[in-house]
């Protein structure tokens, strides 16, 4: 448990913003999607009031499951240091320091080291980025990352 005492608080600083969460823990016998499911599940309560009426996202971990795709490290880190230092909608607004933001991605990932196996909503990393929703709100971005022993996830939002 000794890397999950490390990883939870860089988590913790990476979500700092309002619109970003984050989750680690010891792999059980739960998917990491059930894991980014159980996280969308509380990021949903707390933005509900951002919420378009009769809008709908994934109803299931199998749902979310079909969202993800593999990611390499350098892309994931990219990814948790943009969803830190960024606004989702407005990226040109930077909410905090962007090398604080990517030293804290970057131990994270080196943390669980270079076997890990990352997933993202995203596409298209470098131009004309798309995503496949997994929530129900206008814009979100999923990256997560688990290795034989722990996971780490991180999420935010944004209201279009």
């Amino acid at each position: 448990m000794e890397i999950l005492e490390e990883i939870a608080p860089l988590l913790g600083s990476l979500a700092a913003s309002s619109h970003v969460y984050s989750r680690c823990g010891a792999v059980s016998e739960t998917t990491i999607a059930e894991q980014v499911f159980d996280l969308v599940m509380i990021a949903q309560d707390h933005w509900a009031h951002h919420a378009v009426a009769g809008a709908v996202g994934p109803a299931s971990a199998r749902e979310i499951e079909a969202a993800l795709k593999p990611v390499d490290a350098a892309g994931a880190i990219e990814l948790m240091t943009d969803l830190s230092a960024f606004d989702l909608v407005y990226s040109r607004i930077l909410l905090r320091d962007r090398d604080h933001a990517k030293r804290a991605a970057t131990r994270v990932a080196k943390l669980l080291g270079p076997g890990t196996s990352w997933v993202t909503n995203m596409e298209g990393m470098d131009n004309g980025r798309a995503w496949t929703p997994v929530t129900r709100h206008g814009i979100d971005v999923v990256v997560a990352g688990t290795n034989s022993e722990q996971f780490a996830i991180l999420l935010a939002l944004g209201d279009d």
